[in-house]
């Protein structure tokens, strides 16, 4: 199956965006039109290296062992290729009927600089603040999405210096000094990631596929780039202008701008342990950016002022009783009804129905539901039988309810079983039956 209407939608929501930061005086068109230059170069290279490999194939009968996984690449190239080349015509168009056309950034609007230097203060150390614990929360995500190898982690943090460095070097090149703009496409961006990372989950994986490494690389890069391009232009543009307005040093500004991203970590590593969700910390994030934003450059008057930090206060705490998480992972969960979600240090645990079974998602990956039988005994009678008298098992995880009364009908001395998540242990060890507790084979819960 290839993926030509969700790649078609990925590539024009990627331009629309482009095309809103050229069009808010972010950068220039002529950068605009490098930016599309480098994608359509960028997906026009693995759709020939592809082609070229399957080409060869055909013509010396050379045995490839992975001609599949580039045939599917070829393709998917090639769809974005198509998208991309239809962008490149469209903008280039107008060259062949006025070449004379400027290609400067759209004129400067009215400028809302910082009054003071605790305004600058206070916007690094918010800059900070709500960059890191974006980062964090969405890494969290990617790495539940993902299943949970740290191979997606690197990748993650790959794209967002990627992105960075991208909005650093736009922001080098831009005039744009409106304070108020930048802010306020600033607290955007995340929520456009939010929106990326669920719509493209949607659109691209299957419930409780696993993304390959090159898929995932190419969605964490996608997701992440609002938020991380923006964050770099944000950083650098407001570094700029406090140093130019003399108020701040670029020192200065750089140790408050990390002194908000070590709160951050801290703040998050805290709450998401023992407090609250994923989704419950992101919207709290927003919230607090936007309160900022809104009270500091567009409301003018004290009492509106005041309004709006309790309409704000009051939205947070309802995020925080309301639990909406349940609400985003039934997004990410479309083919089961989801009942309850806890987000734990180690990953995410959410339980759904389907029909008339209980299903639970580890990481998004089903772990366990009501009729296993031909799974629990594939489990625990394929490894049982490898011992001629087994008596003290290791249990490695897996639904302790269903594949204990397996390994006791060996006879055995005693059961070990480990865990790493202990929220998950804890969960059903709660739900086993009395009977099976009380049993004469001792079982150790690690």
């Amino acid at each position: 199956m290839y993926h030509v209407i969700s790649t078609g939608i990925t590539a024009i929501i990627i331009y629309l965006f482009s095309l809103f930061l050229y069009r808010s005086g972010f950068y220039s068109r002529n950068l605009h039109s490098r930016i599309w230059n480098f994608i359509l170069a960028a997906v026009f290279i693995p759709a020939v290296l592809a082609g070229l490999f399957l080409a060869l194939q055909i013509t010396y009968k050379w045995e490839i062992p992975f001609i599949k996984t580039i045939l599917k690449w070829h393709v998917e190239a090639g769809i974005a290729f198509a998208f991309t080349s239809i962008f490149h015509f469209i903008w280039h168009l107008p060259y062949f009927f006025n070449r004379n056309q400027e290609l400067a950034p759209p004129p400067s609007e009215n400028q809302y600089p910082a009054q003071s230097s605790r305004q600058y203060s206070t916007n690094l150390f918010l800059i900070g603040f709500i960059s890191t614990s974006v980062q964090l929360i969405l890494m969290r995500e990617m790495m539940n999405i993902s299943g949970g190898y740290e191979l997606i982690a690197g990748t993650f943090l790959a794209s967002w210096l990627i992105g960075s460095a991208a909005g650093a070097s736009a922001a080098k090149r831009s005039h744009l000094n409106d304070l108020r703009k930048i802010n306020i496409i600033f607290g955007v961006s995340p929520a456009i990631s939010l929106a990326l990372l669920i719509f493209l989950n949607r659109i691209f994986f299957s419930t409780g596929e696993s993304p390959g490494f090159l898929s995932g690389m190419i969605y964490a890069l996608i997701v992440v780039l609002p938020c991380t391009f923006i964050t770099g232009f944000t950083f650098i543009r407001i570094l700029n202008a406090s140093a130019e307005s003399g108020k701040l040093t670029a020192g200065k500004s750089f140790s408050i701008e990390t002194a908000g991203g070590v709160l951050a970590g801290i703040a998050i590593s805290a709450a998401g342990a023992v407090l609250l969700n994923n989704y419950q910390l992101f919207l709290i994030i927003l919230f607090i950016f936007t309160c900022y934003t809104v009270t500091a450059y567009v409301i003018k008057t004290k009492t509106d002022r005041i309004i709006a930090f309790i309409s704000f206060t009051i939205l947070i705490l309802l995020v925080i009783i309301l639990n909406p998480d349940k609400i985003f992972r039934q997004l990410l969960l479309p083919g089961i009804k989801v009942e309850r979600t806890t987000d734990t240090p180690y990953g995410n645990i959410t339980e759904g129905s389907y029909g008339d079974d209980i299903h639970l998602y580890y990481d998004q990956r089903l772990f366990s539901w009501q009729n296993d039988e031909a799974d629990r005994e594939e489990n625990i009678h394929y490894a049982m039988l490898q011992h001629r008298d087994p008596k003290d098992i290791l249990l490695i995880s897996g639904d302790i309810r269903s594949n204990l009364p397996e390994v006791l009908k060996y006879g055995v001395r005693s059961v070990t079983f480990i865990e790493r998540d202990p929220v998950l242990a804890k969960r059903y060890m709660k739900k086993m039956p009395i009977k099976m507790l009380n049993a004469e084979v001792p079982l150790i819960s690690l």
